[in-house]
């Protein structure tokens, strides 16, 4: 027997609702996503140009390592992060 047309355009509307909002979190998600990345590669180039500014050589040379270390490893963390985030949306 089938379904009455009101039901079925019911579960079409509610799904549709419910798909729109899975691709607003989704995109909004992504955004965050960038913004971060976006935030650890400035503090990374930060810590770079502070290395390259200053006139002690140790100094300096610390600053370098933690500047690749601080834009490398931030975005790598928030990249990851990211994928678990949709893991658990169902993304992928």
């Amino acid at each position: 027997m089938p379904l009455p047309r009101e039901l079925l355009d019911q579960m079409a509307a509610r799904h549709a609702r419910e798909a729109g909002d899975a691709d607003r979190d989704r995109r909004r998600d992504h955004v965050r996503t960038a913004l971060q990345c976006l935030g650890w590669c400035a503090l990374g180039v930060y810590c770079l140009a502070w290395a390259l500014h200053t006139s002690d050589e140790r100094l300096g040379e610390v600053f370098f390592f933690l500047g690749l270390a601080i834009g490398n490893g931030g975005i790598i963390f928030t990249l990851l992060a990211a994928y678990r985030r949709g893991e658990r949306r169902g993304d992928w």
